[in-house]
């Protein structure tokens, strides 16, 4: 497994210019990271913001529909879960203006999966779950004491073309073991990612390559997600809404 670390300027080059050398690198599989994409002390400033409101309200969980609002949520092995995990799990919407500090960090971010699936730069930055498609934030945080994320492999869409994770932990400090994992087949060498990452760096890698989170210290006996520590990373994503999945035709994206 090859990992190319590159600076933000020469990677948007690299994508913006030969979009097919790119992806042929995704998919051989290669993973960039794109060195100090949001500056250190944003990254905690951001993740702290998130745990602060975590603690100030109750968990709870709401469809993607009209009116969804920001909300977070811990996981802890939800049996109808595709893929088992314990995290805590934080989720930011585009079309609320109080997120517009944190959309605009991640703006590149976005402009670059609008790109690929073939839409305008923009396209999605406000748009609401009626509209069919929307722009999200999530924050994860596999909290010290076995967080964790089963194996799999990502789906993928128009908008899923390629992962990508940034780091708001600090390898070594925040956690000692575990984080992100990939591995070529099933029973293959496991690869981990994390150690090539410092705080604020941005992962990006093919979504189809098998991978999983690896439990955060698991000897830690008295972890949760009380607890600003462990591995933290933010995703920012772009999705159909549950008004498009449930509609009898697709809504209107935008374009």
């Amino acid at each position: 497994m090859k990992v190319t670390s590159l600076s933000r300027h020469d990677f948007f080059e690299l994508v913006r210019n030969s979009p097919d050398e790119f992806m042929e690198r995704i998919h051989s599989p290669e993973t960039f990271v794109i060195k100090r994409f949001i500056e250190p002390e944003l990254a905690l400033r951001i993740r702290q913001t998130a745990f602060d409101s975590g603690l100030a309200s109750e968990p709870s969980w709401h469809p993607l529909v009209e009116g969804c609002p920001d909300y977070h949520r811990v996981h802890d092995n939800y049996e109808k879960a595709y893929v088992k995990t314990r995290m805590h799990t934080f989720y930011y919407h585009g079309y609320y203006p109080q997120n517009d500090e944190l959309f605009e960090l991640m703006q590149d971010i976005f402009d670059l999966k609008s790109r690929m699936g073939g839409y305008a730069e923009g396209a999605f930055r406000r748009t609401t779950p009626s509209d069919g498609v929307v722009s999200r934030v999530l924050m994860h945080n596999y909290w010290r004491g076995g967080g964790y994320q089963s194996e799999h492999e990502d789906p993928t869409s128009e908008f899923a073309l390629v992962q990508t994770l940034i780091q708001a932990s600090r390898p070594g400090v925040d956690y000692r073991s575990g984080g992100l994992y990939v591995r070529l087949e099933e029973s293959g060498e496991k690869f981990y990612v994390d150690p090539h990452t410092e705080l604020g760096d941005l992962m990006v890698l093919s979504p189809g390559i098998r991978h999983g989170v690896e439990p955060v210290d698991p000897d830690v006996v008295d972890g949760d997600w009380r607890s600003n520590d462990g591995r933290w990373v933010i995703m920012p994503i772009i999705i159909h809404s549950d008004e498009a999945k449930n509609a009898e035709r697709p809504l209107q994206v935008g374009s």
